[in-house]
């Protein structure tokens, strides 16, 4: 989904990230490609925070924007169904 960034949504903590750091989506959805192709971890988590998906799963992801490590968070939402997308929840600097 990340190859399409019309397939993306961005979450409200996410939205301030990318203000934060002058990134759109299209920045992220790049880097996600990107990570995936060069065959980077993805690391499977489960919401806990989030009301709308707790329990559900998303993936993360930390790699280097603006020369910076990232902590990017992502859900496939509604995944098989014709309106299904990925959610960036997290998009910032790693601590």
């Amino acid at each position: 989904m990340a190859s399409d960034p019309s397939k993306a949504r961005v979450g409200r903590q996410a939205n301030s990230d990318l203000l934060a750091w002058g990134l759109t989506k299209e920045d992220i959805c790049d880097k996600i490609v990107e990570w995936i192709d060069a065959g980077e971890r993805v690391k499977p988590t489960t919401l806990h925070s989030y009301s709308d998906f707790k329990g559900e799963p998303a993936y993360e992801m930390k790699p280097r924007i603006k020369n910076m490590l990232f902590y990017l968070k992502v859900a496939l939402v509604e995944l098989g169904e014709p309106d299904e997308y990925m959610l960036l929840m997290s998009t910032h600097p790693d601590h």
